[in-house]
């Protein structure tokens, strides 16, 4: 087996660190290049579907003619482009990449070189079995490149290839972080880590912004989760209090009606393995948006008029009619009357039905 010089081990180590790089690989692009005495480095990386990140040292002339757009425009449509005739972890000259009989293929090699200003080169593709594919290439103005040079690359194709499917599982998973962050944000979701005191050992960052925006919660110099409304902060106390004597308790708190806003206090998961020991968990839910705004979202999806949409909004809040009625300066028998259009309109089949369906619609992430 060869013995891997230390020189060859920082370059693994920085090809692995560079999976986690913004750009990815850069660092061990830069390393590689010096390595083999190079004047022009690129990596390609490919996910699923397209290109996701090019790293290019020295970075493309502005002037320049774009190359990977020319690449595409001439090679995009045929059924094996060069660059995907290329046999995994293999080491390719631009000459054994480029098929000399092809006009296209010489044109491209032409606008290649003289894009980077390069007379040399060496290729290698490689690919993982999710799909994520890497191509790397090195050129030089004024000497080729040495047979051990070529096998220094070959000699980092599986680490290549591991590293493309770890980022590629980290786009992955980056992708659908975002996605379920910003529906949390969009459903107004957030949750607050006590202590036996109401102190707010950690939170989350939507339950942060409500403590900067809401009027219902703040921050007491101390630390303290403070609920504005005296009968809500009275449950919270008495919560803590439970919790404190070793009793398992769940608390349910209405904080406010417009927007609304709900908070419900339990017990921290069982399996919580924290340092912190937080006593509490309070969870908090509400709109993002006004009743006004909600309403409209509410009568376009389901055909009702402004009056049934606000209506409707009010009954899936567990509101009674008559009290509805109240709120919107309507008669009680006019609100019966609009409530059975909303059952009708909906197709629901009373209050706890129409309050599923708008809970599980999409209005709820307006």
């Amino acid at each position: 087996m060869a013995v891997i010089l230390s020189e060859e081990h920082d370059l693994i180590a920085a090809l692995h660190r560079g999976t986690l790089g913004a750009p990815p690989w850069e660092d061990f692009l830069e390393q590689l290049r010096r390595r083999t005495a190079a004047d022009y480095a690129s990596l390609l990386f490919q996910g699923d579907h397209d290109w996701l990140q090019s790293i290019q040292i020295p970075a493309r002339n502005h002037g320049s003619e774009d190359i990977n757009g020319i690449y595409h425009q001439n090679f995009g449509s045929s059924k094996t482009p060069p660059h995907n005739a290329m046999r995994p972890n293999r080491v390719y000259s631009l000459d054994e990449l480029i098929d000399s009989d092809d006009p296209l293929q010489n044109r491209f090699k032409a606008l290649f070189m003289q894009d980077v200003d390069i007379s040399f080169a060496r290729n290698m593709r490689v690919a993982e079995p999710n799909g994520g594919q890497i191509w790397i290439s090195l050129g030089r103005k004024n000497s080729d490149f040495s047979a051990s040079d070529g096998a220094l690359l070959g000699s980092l194709a599986n680490h290549l290839a591991i590293a493309a499917g770890t980022h590629s599982e980290l786009e992955r998973q980056r992708l659908k972080a975002g996605i379920s962050a910003d529906a949390i944000m969009r459903l107004n979701f957030g949750w607050f880590m006590l202590d036996g005191a109401g102190r707010i050992i950690d939170m989350s960052e939507q339950a942060e912004a409500l403590v900067q925006e809401a009027e219902t919660l703040r921050k007491s110099p101390d630390g303290r989760l403070i609920v504005e409304q005296a009968d809500a902060q009275g449950i919270l106390r008495k919560f803590l209090t439970m919790r404190q004597a070793g009793e398992s308790a769940v608390r349910t708190v209405h904080l406010s009606d417009e927007p609304w806003l709900d908070m419900l206090l339990t017990n921290p998961p069982a399996d919580l393995t924290s340092t912190l020991q937080p006593v509490a968990i309070a969870f908090i839910h509400g709109e993002r948006s006004s009743s006004i705004d909600r309403g409209h979202h509410l009568a376009n999806l389901f055909g009702l008029t402004l009056q049934e949409a606000r209506l409707a909004l009010h009954i899936s809040r567990g509101v009674s009619i008559r009290e509805a009625a109240t709120l919107l300066g309507l008669t009680h028998e006019t609100t019966r009357l609009y409530s059975k259009r909303i059952y009708a309109k909906t197709g629901t089949r009373g209050q706890a039905d129409l309050v599923r369906l708008i809970l599980a619609s999409i209005v709820a992430l307006t």
